[in-house]
């Protein structure tokens, strides 16, 4: 590594990484240049792209889980929390699904551990996990992060906790409950509102579309 700004990168163990670099870091979040070579790559052409990376946080392990739900309603209807929050770096709201980082905190936490606190601090729901998924990247875009999905039964908190989110001071995150067969529609009119939608969320309501066309079992 060529300064100390690159000692917040670990090294690379992957025989197809040449280098990195760091660029710039703020606290949370730094820009680098990684030169590769494809493996698939015969003429050994070495390639450069930038990417972002988490300042002291693995990229070889899940740093964050972001979690699909279902929610059953009083009249019956399964529907899914969604949470809505002013983003800057969009600079306007976006439609998600609850999300975070896994604390490190004590020890640690398992994705799921962190999924169920996250509702709970997000939203005044709860829940129990049905799913986990593999290792998720968030490509296209190109940050060095990897997160796990994890599938929630919510429900609704109760006693003292119920109706109530635990935010830090200063954040804000609307809760939105929507029908999952409505949700395909209810995402268009979020967009016509100026509201970015997070295509996660859009890609679980093409799935249950999808399941609705073609009649999956």
């Amino acid at each position: 590594m060529s300064s100390n700004m690159d000692q917040l990168l670990p090294e690379s163990t992957c025989p197809h990484i040449k280098s990195q670099k760091v660029i710039s870091h703020g606290k949370y979040q730094g820009l680098a240049t990684v030169t590769y070579i494809d493996p698939r790559d015969k003429t050994n052409t070495e390639r450069e792209r930038d990417f972002i990376f988490l300042v002291n946080r693995p990229r070889a392990n899940p740093v964050g889980t972001l979690m699909p739900n279902i929610y059953k309603e009083a009249d019956g209807r399964w529907s899914t929390v969604l949470v809505q929050q002013f983003r800057p770096q969009y600079e306007a709201d976006t439609i998600e699904f609850p999300a975070g980082f896994i604390s490190r905190r004590g020890g640690g936490e398992t994705a799921e551990q962190a999924a169920v606190r996250e509702m709970e601090e997000e939203t005044t729901k709860t829940g129990t996990v049905l799913a986990t998924s593999p290792d998720l990247t968030s490509e296209p875009v190109p940050i060095a992060a990897r997160l796990t999905g994890v599938l929630l039964h919510a429900v609704d908190k109760e006693g003292a906790e119920a109706g109530k989110q635990r935010l830090d001071k200063g954040e804000f995150a609307v809760e939105w409950k929507v029908p999952l067969l409505e949700l395909e529609g209810r995402l268009r009119e979020f967009e016509a509102e100026g509201i970015v939608v997070d295509p996660r969320v859009w890609t679980f309501a093409m799935g249950i579309k999808c399941a609705s066309m073609f009649d999956l079992h």
